[in-house]
């Protein structure tokens, strides 16, 4: 398995628009959160951010085979309609999979894509409403419940991977799921606490819990330098940045 982290940033990306940047291939540019695995020759997405185009574009992402969804904020979903080229590629529609309240949002936000007349000119998509754990295209996908302040969002596990981002919380039931893994990913959005996400030290409690072998943390909000994190994590927790790909 592949893992290419197409972006790590918060919300509004890092640096917030207005501030200085030294580089644009600084550890510290950063787009919005997500992710690409590529398991069994399938490629498989997980949200489509604001970003999303630039990030194919960068990172050379040639297919989309299917989208796991985490929630509907607009960070996550708005370059929904990027996935038309990859609907043309693929010639045919693609499975996307999300919670109710997700899947309900995303028709509501974009429901030019779902109106049955005229279906030119707009994504081909199938949602797909995840209630359990399920196989797609031989691909075995657990969903991870997790808590985004009051929202019940997604996290997933596949293999000895699980990828968590905007989490406030970790239910007792998700711990039981996230045991043995290889590689987690963890939503850390600053130092200070934050209602809706994890600080770098409730992540670290967390992995203190889960034990995985390697934990690369995402959602970095413009406040954390990564060479200045890098200096205060454990050695077995690191942060993330765009571009980064990790063999498992």
């Amino acid at each position: 398995m592949k893992v290419l982290f197409l972006g790590c940033g918060s919300s509004v990306g890092s640096p917030v628009i207005g501030r200085e940047i030294d580089s644009f291939d600084s550890k510290n540019f950063r787009t919005r959160s997500s992710v690409l695995i590529t398991e069994n020759n399938k490629n498989i997405l997980i949200d489509t951010g604001a970003d999303f185009r630039y990030q194919a574009l960068k990172f050379k992402v040639k297919k989309i085979d299917f989208v796991l969804y985490t929630h509907s904020h607009a960070d996550h979903t708005h370059g929904i309609d990027d996935l038309r080229i990859f609907s043309y590629i693929k010639k045919d529609k693609i499975n996307c999979f999300a919670n109710n309240h997700t899947i309900r949002d995303i028709k509501k936000n974009f429901s030019y894509i779902f109106n049955p007349v005229n279906m030119s000119g707009r994504p081909r998509l199938k949602m797909t409403e995840v209630r359990d754990s399920f196989v797609e295209q031989g691909v075995s996908i657990i969903p991870l419940e997790i808590k985004h302040k009051d929202w019940d969002i997604l996290g997933y596990r596949i293999n000895n991977f699980a990828y968590i981002t905007d989490c406030s919380s970790i239910p007792d039931n998700t711990i039981q799921k996230l045991k043995g893994l290889d590689l987690l990913i963890l939503d850390s959005l600053r130092f200070s606490p934050h209602e809706s996400h994890l600080s770098v030290d409730q992540a670290i409690e967390i992995v203190d819990i889960l034990k995985p072998k390697q934990t690369i943390l995402t959602h970095l909000s413009s406040d954390l330098d990564y060479y200045e994190l890098l200096e205060y994590l454990p050695n077995n927790i690191k942060p993330g940045f765009d571009g980064l790909i990790l063999d498992i």
